[in-house]
């Protein structure tokens, strides 16, 4: 009976594990992807603050979705998540 239980625990514990722990970041329509240390657009922590500085660019999102994702020539979703802001101009067909 103790095994059981243990294995119902374990079986739970699988799936509250965050999104982010299961994979590489920006798979996850929840996810905000840290920028590298030395990038000065990490200090962002929302799509809105990173499209306001001209000088960074968005992360797209590269989760699945129903319909093909639109960026603009910044790489901000206009269908689907932005996930990340960097300083990285993102490069054309990406």
């Amino acid at each position: 009976m103790s095994i059981r239980l243990a294995a119902i625990a374990l079986l739970l514990l699988a799936f509250a594990v965050p999104a982010s722990a299961e994979g590489p970041c920006g798979f996850s329509p929840r996810d905000w992807c840290p920028a590298q240390s030395n990038d000065p657009c990490g200090r962002h922590g929302d799509a809105k603050a990173c499209k306001k500085d001209s000088a960074c660019y968005g992360v797209a999102y590269k989760g699945e979705s129903v319909v093909a994702c639109k960026f603009d020539d910044r790489g901000f979703g206009t269908n689907c998540p932005t996930v990340g802001c960097t300083s990285q101009k993102p490069k054309r067909g990406s």
